[in-house]
């Protein structure tokens, strides 16, 4: 909370010596949005080796959840950047066949989530958006035939590097006030187990391929547009909040 507000005092700051020092005729008009979020959908690790494993399957629905907060500047009426923060996790569910009898698991993770976004929205309020997405592993939790969660994060690395990329559309959008609906996914370049570990011995030993992660969710966001800031026709500047 405190980087946020941090975040937000200094686009203050820079905005309001950016609209003073901006002149010009025909002015131009930026908002600034504050908004909360939550989503839910599936997660799935994504390993060559542990695929091809006899016995063994990943299950291709496993549930991964969401919830926070963003804030965002729009410049105009269409391009905007914005940064959230998350909270939430996500599991992976598994299913492993030995002598005929097939016994259910799952890889369990808690974690937050930073992302710095560029949205381009549409006239008709479709959008579309990108951007770098900062996972840290808050917990990891293994769960299979005798063991219940047990605890594996030193297996997992601490911090991930994802990209995101997200589309949807307003159901609702009055003058201060926009929900919007959509469906982001996020595909991790790195390996997220550390290099010296090997969480998935119990089923194989040999993994050398890397495991990568995609998270797939729906989210529901009701955002409030708090203020705006640039020069008008007449001449005035400055930051004007809402009230």
């Amino acid at each position: 909370m405190k980087k946020i507000l941090l975040l937000i005092a200094l686009t203050l700051c820079v905005l309001q010596g950016f609209s003073q020092h901006r002149g010009g005729r025909g002015g131009y008009v930026n908002w600034m949005t504050i908004a909360v979020k939550g989503g839910a959908g599936t997660f799935m690790m994504l390993n060559q080796d542990l695929k091809n494993t006899e016995g063994f399957t990943l299950e291709q629905f496993s549930p991964s959840f969401c919830f926070g907060g963003r804030y965002g500047i729009v410049f105009g009426n269409y391009v905007g950047i914005s940064f959230e923060y998350l909270g939430g996790g996500f599991k992976q569910n598994f299913n492993y066949k030995e002598a005929d009898v097939t016994n259910k698991g799952n890889y369990k993770f808690g974690c937050t989530d930073m992302l710095a976004l560029l949205r381009y929205t549409g006239e008709y309020g479709f959008y579309a958006e990108v951007g770098p997405k900062f996972t840290s592993i808050k917990k990891a939790e293994y769960t299979y035939d005798d063991a219940s969660g047990l605890d594996i994060k030193p297996m997992f690395k601490d911090k991930l590097v994802s990209i995101a990329f997200g589309m949807g559309f307003m159901p609702y959008n009055g003058d201060h006030v926009q929900v919007s609906l959509g469906a982001r996914a996020s595909y991790g370049f790195k390996n997220m187990v550390e290099d010296d570990q090997q969480p998935f011995a119990a089923f194989n030993n040999n993994i050398t391929t890397e495991t990568k992660q995609l998270n797939v969710q729906i989210l529901l966001e009701v955002n409030y547009f708090f203020a705006k800031f640039g020069t008008a026709n007449c001449g005035r500047h400055g930051i004007e909040f809402f009230k």
